[in-house]
């Protein structure tokens, strides 16, 4: 760990890490794409690529998407489904789905057994969170260059969220800015959350925007929120979990 320390500005300790010589790199974890940003964003389309109920009650499941017609947003966290939602009163209201008809037009996913925990020696703003990525997933022998899932867990010291809404999008909206002028927006400031993201640079435009190779959901349990991460600013003593070893489907 001592060359991280060296070379970013922020530091990582990593649970019985292997020592340097001995670590290899990892096959890229089984991440499934069902719909694309770009079809969603210049394309408009919005319809069903899959169905979420069957998400539902997997252990080892994650997953983050957009409902479909962008009527909320979608995370998966270990089997439960939380569904962000805009309430039509210019807020947004988030739940465990216990059953659901729904379907997401983007759903990104993956089933995880196991999981490399890393624990941040310092802050990392997230100007730096694709950097901090890659060098963990180097840390922990995990192929930086192919898609893998990641989990981050404890207290921010700010983490800005939004929740789309479909129903005022127009038809002349292109692109990410547009899309999100009229959703939810909100803000958690020292508030225990759980976090799920992908990391991948192949996937601009795929699942991740154009200028970043990460995309990621939040849930605050305590508040009753999940929706998409706009900025997170970690603070020193988060725990980052990053996808070794991937179950079957």
């Amino acid at each position: 760990m001592m060359i991280l320390t060296l070379l970013l500005p922020f530091s990582l300790s990593t649970k019985a890490a292997k020592s340097p010589e001995a670590q290899t790199v990892a096959p890229a974890p089984a991440v499934q794409v069902n719909g694309a940003l770009r079809e969603i964003m210049h394309m408009g389309r919005t319809e069903r690529t899959v169905d979420l109920a069957g998400y539902i009650g997997r252990k080892g499941a994650y997953g983050l998407g957009a409902l479909e017609a962008l009527s909320g947003e979608v995370t998966l966290y270990d089997g439960e489904l939380w569904l962000g939602e805009p309430d039509g009163k210019g807020g947004a209201v988030s739940a465990i789905k216990k059953r659901t008809t729904a379907g997401a037009t983007l759903m990104v996913s993956t089933k995880v057994s196991d999981w490399a925990v890393q624990t941040l020696d310092s802050a990392v703003g997230f100007a730096d969170l694709d950097t901090m990525l890659k060098a963990a997933a180097i840390a922990a022998g995990v192929d930086p260059g192919e898609p893998f899932a990641f989990r981050i867990e404890g207290e921010p010291t700010r983490l800005d969220w939004h929740v789309i809404d479909g129903t005022k999008i127009g038809p002349e909206a292109k692109g990410h800015a547009s899309h999100i002028k009229t959703a939810v927006r909100g803000s958690l400031n020292g508030e225990t959350v759980s976090i799920i993201g992908f990391y991948s640079p192949k996937h601009h435009a795929v699942f991740t925007h154009h200028d970043t190779n990460s995309h990621a959901h939040v849930i605050a349990a305590g508040s009753q929120v999940s929706g998409h991460v706009d900025h997170m600013d970690l603070a020193k003593g988060m725990r980052l979990f990053l996808a070794t070893s991937v179950q079957g489907n």
